[in-house]
Formats: C-alpha cells, structure tokens, sequence
C-alpha cells in the first residue's frame, strides 16, 4: 500500500472519518499511518472537561470515527480489522489494518457520510413510517449497545421531563455556560480561522460580534427559556432513539458511537434529520433518574437525539486533514 494511489486514498478514507459528529464539533481525534495501518487517537486537549467529565464523549466521538473509517475502507475495496486499545501501542488508540479484498459495502451510507448533519432546527411534525424506524433499529446493533426508539406520546413525555431538568441545571451552571461560550464561534472570522466548535450558521442564527453572543447567551439563555425550547423542538420531532451502552468502558462507549454512526448515517439516507436532546444523559442524576424509569441497571444511557424531518442547514466546519494527522507520518506526498 505504498504506492501514491493508495495513500491518497488513506487520505481521503481519513478525510471521511474526521466527518464524524461530536460534542460541541470539538473534533477531538488525531489520525496516524504506519504503511497500512491507521492508528485513531484520543485528543485530549480537545475534551470538554464539564458536560464530558468522564470522557464517555469523547470516546463516542472515536466510535464515530472509528465506524465512517470502516465504512469508506470498505468502499474503496479494503477490509478494515480493528482493535481498540491494543496493548503493544505506545499510546492509547484505536489500530485499523487495512488490507486489499473484495468487500460488500453500501454505498448509501457511504455517501451519507459526507450528507450528514445534525440538524438543529425545528422538524415537521411528521410520522416517520414505520419500517424506515425497523431499517434504523437493525443498523444499529453492535456488541454490548442497545437502541430504544420512543415513537409514542405516552412514552415520550417522561424522557421529555428528564430533558427539561437536566437543561434547567446545565444553563444554572456557570461552568457549563463558560464551556460552551468557548467552543462557539460567534463571528465569522474566528469560525473560518478555527474550523472547529459551533458556528452560529449551524445554529441557526446569524455571525455576530462574539461580545453579544456572550452577552445573549449570559442573559437571555435562562435555564426556563432554554428547557421550553427544548420541549418545543422534541414536540415537534417525529421520534427520540437512546442509545444504551450495556457496560461502562472505553470500549462499550467505542462500540456505542458505531451504533450510533451507522443509525444516523441510514437516517440521512433516508432523509430523516437528527439532533441531539443529550442533557439526560450528561447529566448523572438525571441520567440516573432515567435508568430508573427505565428498569436499567448496570446499562448506561448516553446518547438521546430526536429524529424527524426537515430542511438542509448549514453544515458545521472540518479542520483540514494536515491538522488531525500527527506530524511525520505522510510526507512528501500530495493528495
């Protein structure tokens, strides 16, 4: 594989799995190559040190990556073998082996990796047929993960209160308030500048000098505002999926972002929009509050999104490949 053909392809193999989503758009992955072997790591400087204290995010985020990776190795005719946390590495990491063979892939997803987005912004309210919820469940299996859907109002209502509590004691907290001031970017020239974080355009809204973002989100994003809009938003949703991690490791969180990558790389096939309603699930007592409701006990809740339809926004910035590859693994060559 070390002909230029293959590395730009590795290239471009890496270029879809930095398209993975995660908390805040932080990007928090760092990619290095080693002839046919991709080493995927955690970077830590990246991480969100108040809504992700354990890191549970952080490694979701990998999954993500880890399962776009998979499946644009697929597609350009390579099997991709992994194994998460190898003891033989130096670091940390996740190590794929690629290796030339025929292999089925679906090019729906494939292509959905470069369409996906998470859609921030009001969906119709409008049924999602039943067997397209049946194509997103059997997508999602993966060892030690497990997939709720909530299609009903009965059910919903209850996952509905969590949301709002944990929304009120997020937007109470300073802290959390603080974290995500630093990772919006307000004004146009720093959202172009850092390519990472959540520019207003994803949001929403438009780019504003960042003084009255701060300012909006200090005194007009009160924690009632923002649980009522957040109800708002899930009532108009067609549907919410949780995404259960049955053990709480590094790998079952891994294998949780795969699920969770493949679920919303269907739904885009299908033109199903998502976005995240997570604060249940960031939140320990509520998210212990919703084990409750729901007769779990070991299983850990970490991902809720809402489903549904809607129009294309626009899409959240990548940091260019050069600046997620470690340094001194591809040189001298061009994509």
């Amino acid at each position: 594989m070390k002909n230029i053909k293959s590395i730009n392809q590795i290239m471009d193999i890496i270029y879809c799995s930095s398209l993975a989503p995660s908390g805040h758009n932080t990007q928090p992955w760092k990619f290095e190559v080693k002839d046919n072997v991709i080493l995927l790591f955690p970077d830590y400087t990246r991480k969100l040190n108040i809504v992700d204290s354990d890191d549970h995010a952080l490694f979701i985020s990998l999954g993500c990556a880890l399962e776009n990776l998979i499946i644009a190795a697929n597609y350009f005719g390579y099997s991709a073998s992994v194994e998460c946390f190898p003891k033989d590495e130096e670091e940390e990491c996740i190590r794929i082996t690629l290796t030339n063979a025929k292999v089925v892939y679906d090019d729906n997803l494939f292509n959905a990796i470069s369409n996906r987005q998470t859609t921030r912004s009001k969906f119709a309210n409008t049924k999602i047929p039943l067997e397209d919820l049946k194509k997103l469940e059997q997508v999602s299996n993966q060892d030690s993960v497990s997939l709720v859907v909530f299609k009903e109002e009965k059910e919903i209502d209850p996952i509905l209160e969590f949301v709002k509590e944990a929304n009120k004691l997020q937007f109470q907290n300073k802290l959390f308030i603080n974290e995500l001031i630093s990772w919006i970017r307000f004004n146009r020239k720093e959202a172009f500048a850092r390519l990472d974080g959540l520019n207003p355009k994803s949001l929403g809204f438009p780019f504003i000098p960042k003084w009255l973002g701060k300012l909006f989100l200090n005194v007009f994003a009160t924690p009632n505002s923002e649980a009522k809009k957040s109800e708002k938003l899930i009532r108009g949703s067609s549907a919410l999926l949780l995404f259960v991690a049955q053990t709480d490791s590094k790998k079952a969180w891994v294998k949780l972002g795969q699920s969770f990558e493949r679920v919303v790389l269907k739904a885009t096939s299908l033109n199903i929009k998502h976005a995240h309603v997570n604060m249940p699930c960031e939140e320990t007592s509520v998210r212990q509050k919703m084990k409750n409701h729901l007769g779990f006990d070991v299983e850990q809740p970490l991902i809720l999104i809402r489903i549904g339809y809607a129009d294309l926004m626009p899409k959240s910035f990548r940091r260019p490949i050069s600046e997620v590859i470690v340094d001194n693994m591809v040189k001298n060559e061009k994509r």
